[in-house]
């Protein structure tokens, strides 16, 4: 008799359900790659095959039969996970005032589902081991698309780290002030230039701008961002240049941002300041481009309940239904930890930086007025928000509030920056991008763009870019020799992010 191999034993044991609760993390890590560390599937990956252990050892229990028990397992891991996709789908379908998706119809229906799949495995099932072997491949080749996506992903974020790492070499430097003076870089996202926030909502910010002129501040009335998404636009103003002259990964068809994350993170700015003696301080943003948890101080809420993966993971499963009933659903969730993650850094931004040891370097990106749209105008709490994009009819109200609250915050931390610093500071606030869901090219590039310098305004023109914020401050305040570069902003769609259109300036002052 021939004995089988490792391979033949491995192929008949039902090791299937282990892999197939597998499956939804990783690949919900794989499609999230450019917005989520890796890390962060650990937790309910261990948590989700413990479960599924308790639950294969229960169903052996009552069949005797670990074929059976791990094929009546499969069937619930594929009706827990499908319950959220399905729910979502449904729930946007009306018919004769119905609404198809509720919990009320969709829970009895898949407990019903769950129970006859159980009894079928447990009792009518011919032959269950016969399913074994086909199952195990299936699941494992299920696994193999999102790792690749995720080791991929690793291996050009290490191979981009160390590129940018060897290449932020610090020039020598001169200090014109006499002093090193602290630098606050702070992103206010989606936050619109003046002209655009009086056409698409009718809102004037004029006072804000004008309170912010009365304090010293240069107002670039015609800025513009250089990129119209996130990663692209704080990678290249960190870094001093266009993303086409830090790397030539970024061709028109790619759309990874693995090189973005590195050239973040080790950016040419943070490397220049650190160099001289600056202490590096950053916020938790959920952005990994602006996340820097191994700066000098990196600033985080505690940790409370679920992860912003884990919420979303659970949008995807029955875990939704539970969420839903108790008002707990994923997006309050979500939108909680969007509320908590921006008052942590402004009450920090208050309370804890200016205790920070100078010469220091403060890189805060604050994910307001973006939406969601968790303030109201006096900064009350807002906790019923829809996944993406809200309707314009929402969004021209709540942006506008959004944008009120925040101008309230900054003016008193910016009071008490001038107040407390030991020398006059520079403090840069700045959109990343202007908003932009609606009428997207027009708007979405002309964003918020001031400065405080700690002597004058030379250097600063309207039309200043981000990629030449630095190039200015290095140069006035480092005696750096940095060339200013054209202004120029590129728009691009998610999906093809590199694929850029060049929008050209038509401020009229």
């Amino acid at each position: 008799m021939v004995k089988p191999t490792l391979f033949q034993q491995i192929k008949r044991v039902p090791l299937y359900p282990l892999f197939l609760i597998a499956y939804p993390v990783l690949a919900l890590v794989g499609i999230n790659i450019n917005e989520v560390e890796p890390n962060v599937l650990w937790r309910p990956l261990i948590l989700l095959l413990l479960g599924a252990l308790v639950l294969l050892v229960i169903l052996w229990l009552l069949s005797k039969d670990w074929h059976r028990a791990a094929v009546a397992l499969a069937i619930l891991i594929f009706l827990f996970f499908t319950y959220g996709h399905v729910y979502f789908y449904l729930k946007k379908i009306e018919i004769a005032g119905f609404i198809l998706g509720r919990h009320r119809q969709m829970v009895p229906l898949w407990v019903g589902m769950g129970i006859l799949g159980i009894w079928w495995a447990m009792r009518n099932l011919r032959n269950p081991q016969s399913f074994t072997p086909i199952l195990n491949l299936v699941s494992i080749f299920l696994l193999v698309y999102p790792s690749l996506q995720i080791i991929s992903y690793v291996i050009k974020r290490e191979k981009a780290e160390k590129a940018a790492l060897e290449a932020a070499q610090a020039k020598g430097t001169t200090l014109p002030l006499g002093y090193a003076p602290d630098i606050y870089y702070i992103i206010l996202d989606a936050y619109g230039r003046q002209d655009v926030l009086q056409e698409m909502f009718g809102f004037d910010n004029t006072p804000f701008l004008q309170s912010l002129e009365s304090r010293g501040f240069y107002v670039a009335e015609c800025s513009q961002s250089n990129y119209g998404q996130t990663m692209l636009s704080l990678t290249s103003s960190l870094n001093l240049d266009y993303l086409d002259a830090l790397t030539s990964s970024l061709t028109p068809d790619a759309d990874t941002r693995a090189p973005l994350r590195a050239l973040g993170q080790y950016n040419n700015v943070r490397k220049f300041l650190a160099s001289q003696g600056y202490n590096i301080v950053s916020f938790a943003t959920n952005f990994p481009v602006s996340e820097w948890k191994n700066a000098n101080y990196y600033l985080s809420p505690p940790p409370r309940g679920m992860s912003d993966f884990e919420i979303m993971l659970a949008q995807t499963s029955a875990w939704r239904a539970p969420m839903d009933v108790t008002d707990e659903p994923p997006e309050k969730k979500s939108a909680e930890w969007y509320r908590r993650r921006t008052l942590f850094a402004l009450d920090q931004l208050e309370k804890t930086v200016p205790d920070i040891p100078s010469p220091k370097f403060v890189f805060a990106h604050l994910v307001i007025p973006h939406h969601p749209f968790v303030f109201g105008p006096n900064g009350e709490e807002l906790n019923s928000i829809e996944a993406g994009v809200p309707p314009f009819e929402e969004y021209k109200i709540k942006y506008p509030d959004q944008v009120t609250y925040i101008n309230k915050r900054m003016i008193a931390i910016i009071d008490l920056i001038l107040q407390n610093s030991p020398n006059p500071p520079i403090i840069v606030i700045q959109g990343d991008h202007g908003p932009a869901p609606f009428d997207v090219i027009e708007h979405r590039m002309k964003n918020l763009n001031v400065y405080y310098f700690p002597d004058n305004a030379e250097g600063l023109y309207p039309t200043i870019t981000p990629v030449n914020t630095f190039r200015l401050i290095l140069d006035k305040y480092f005696g750096q020799n940095y060339p200013m570069l054209e202004d120029k902003a590129f728009f691009s769609e998610y999906d093809i992010p590199y694929n850029y259109v060049e929008v050209p300036n038509d401020c009229k002052r």
